[in-house]
């Protein structure tokens, strides 16, 4: 009896397989496997040596190291991976500057308002938590509905993944809150410019 062996593909179930002697079923190539613990790529050289000390006229190609067969197969998942990455970080990116204008420009619009309420008393605190009220309302209606999207993806995510399920909670968890805290993050420069705001100049804007 053995492990698991995956022929075409980490990612891929093992199937059931049976050994047969190779003067039974011959291929036209073999594959040979040394354990060594030195350095692998020192042991090569040897390797040729005892080949040939066997049969001179044996060909020996395509010699690479555990390490690497296993780097190839997971190549193109690895790339996936990588781009999503950087796509997501490119959409971070946009979605904190599309929040930090989508804010700086309802405080523009809020001037007169929030003039008229510091003339009337109200505390720059006061200012900051409606404006950053008003932006987590946004974030909160924004995270539903992306984690309602995310969750109708995940059949289309399953493929990429290895191990790991689409539906991962902890991920979800800690999605949310990190783009939660961009978002609020983006708000509050716009918030704090409209705390610093001078009443009577906000007045005299309206």
């Amino acid at each position: 009896m053995v492990g698991d062996i995956r022929h075409l593909a980490l990612d891929l179930d093992a199937k059931p397989e049976m050994y047969v002697p190779w003067a039974q079923d011959p291929y036209t190539t073999a594959i040979l496997v040394v354990r060594t613990a030195q350095d692998p790529r020192s042991a090569i050289s040897a390797i040729r040596r005892e080949v040939q000390a066997i049969d001179p006229a044996q060909p020996i190609a395509n010699i690479r190291t555990l390490e690497a067969v296993i780097s190839d197969s997971v190549a193109p998942r690895r790339l996936s991976v990588v781009m999503l990455g950087v796509f997501a970080g490119i959409a971070l990116l946009l979605a904190s500057v599309g929040i930090y204008g989508v804010m700086s420009f309802l405080v523009v619009q809020r001037t007169h308002e929030i003039g008229v309420r510091m003339a009337l008393g109200a505390q720059r605190t006061d200012v900051l938590r409606l404006i950053v009220g008003h932006a987590l309302r946004l974030v909160i209606i924004g995270t539903v509905f992306g984690l309602l999207m995310a969750i109708f993806s995940t059949r289309a995510l399953a493929s990429l993944l290895y191990n790991v399920s689409a539906f991962d909670k902890p991920t979800f968890f800690l999605v949310t809150v990190v783009l939660g805290a961009v978002a609020l993050a983006a708000s509050y420069v716009p918030a704090l410019r409209a705390m610093r705001a001078d009443p009577m100049i906000a007045l005299g804007r309206g």
